[in-house]
C-alpha cells in the first residue's frame, strides 16, 4: 500500500495555519530564511515545495540563492546576518553545500534558536525528518487497524535504518533513540545487510543510490520509508524500484508524495513555535 505523505502534511498544516493567522494578529510573522549554495536539483526541489507550502500557511520564505564559487567566509557572514535580524525566525542552510566547510562547522552556524533543521548540538528543536518518519509509521500503523498504544507496539518492532548521514539516518536515530526505540543500523558496505532486511518489519533507507533495497530483502509484512534520493533523467527516486518493491511489501512510501511533505510540514512546526517562542 502507497503512503500518501501530502494526506498526512494537508493534516498538519490546517492547524499551522491558524497558529500562523493567531501570530499575525499579534504582529508576529513567522519568516523563514533559506540559504541555498549552488543548483542540486534535490535541494531546487524541496526549497520549491518549502515555498510553496509556505505561502499555503501565511509564512514568509525568503530564498537566499548563493553560487557554488562563494567562500566559507561569505557564507558566515551572511548567516550570521541572519542570526541577528529579528524578523527571521528560522533559518536553514539547504543540504547538500558544495564549499569547504566541515559539517561540524556548518551546523554551528545558525544559532540554537533559530535551528529549526534541528542539527545544531543545543537546538531547540527535533529534526523535521525524524517526526516525519515518526508520524508515517503512525499513518500505516493505524491503516493495519492496529490497537493499543503506538510507541509500545513501535518498541516491538524490528527496526532497520540504511544509511547513518547527517541529514537522514542519523537524525532518525537519535530521535528514536531519545524514545527507547531499538533499530539496527545498516549501510552499503554492511555484509549481512540481506538478513538484516529480511529479519526487519521497518526498514528505513537513507542511503540516496538507487537498488539498496531490493525486492529479494523485503516481504509482504514490510514498511519501507524512503529517505534517501537520487538523480535519473531529471528525477528524483528513492533508493528502490517504486515499481517492484510496490507488489512486495505491506507499505511504502513514494518518490514524490512520499516522505518529502510531511518532512517539510514539520519544519514549518518548527518555524510556527520559533516564532511563537520569539
Amino acid at each position: 500500500m502507497k503512503i500518501d505523505g501530502t494526506a498526512i502534511a494537508n493534516t498538519i498544516l490546517p492547524r499551522l495555519e491558524r497558529s500562523v493567522n493567531t501570530l499575525l494578529e499579534k504582529h508576529i510573522h513567522p519568516h523563514l530564511a533559506i540559504v541555498l549554495v549552488g543548483n542540486d536539483l534535490s535541494s531546487s526541489i524541496y526549497v520549491g515545495i518549502k515555498q510553496k507550502i509556505g505561502k499555503k500557511i501565511g509564512a514568509k520564505v525568503s530564498v537566499f540563492k548563493l553560487l557554488p564559487s562563494i567562500t566559507s567566509s561569505e557564507l558566515i557572514h551572511l548567516i550570521n546576518l541572519l542570526n541577528y535580524e529579528q524578523s527571521v525566525h528560522g533559518i536553514i542552510i539547504q543540504r547538500p553545500v558544495p564549499i569547504v566547510i566541515s559539517n561540524q562547522q556548518l551546523n554551528k552556524l545558525v544559532i540554537h534558536t533559530k535551528d529549526v533543521d534541528g542539527f545544531h548540538p543545543q537546538s531547540l528543536y527535533t529534526s523535521p525528518i525524524a517526526l516525519a518518519v515518526l508520524d508515517i509509521i503512525k499513518w500505516a500503523y493505524h491503516n493495519k487497524r492496529n490497537t493499543g498504544e503506538f510507541i509500545s507496539w513501535l518498541k516491538k518492532q524490528n527496526i532497520l535504518i540504511i544509511g547513518r548521514g547527517e541529514t537522514g539516518g542519523y537524525p532518525i536515530i537519535k530521535y528514536f533513540k531519545k524514545l527507547k526505540i531499538e533499530v539496527r543500523i545498516g549501510h552499503t558496505q554492511s555484509k549481512n545487510i540481506y538478513k538484516l532486511s529480511k529479519k526487519s518489519s521497518i526498514i528505513i533507507s537513507c542511503v540516496g543510490k538507487p537498488n539498496i533495497v531490493r525486492h529479494n530483502m523485503v516481504n509482504k509484512e514490510t514498511m519501507i520509508i524512503g529517505i534517501g534520493l537520487h538523480e535519473e533523467n531529471n528525477k528524483l527516486l528513492p533508493d528502490y524500484d517504486q515499481n517492484i518493491i510496490s507488489k512486495n511489501v505491506s507499505f511504502y512510501t513514494p518518490v514524490p508524495g512520499g516522505v518529502g511533505p510531511v518532512n517539510v510540514a514539520y519544519l514549518f512546526k518548527n518555524l510556527v513555535d520559533a516564532a511563537r517562542k520569539a
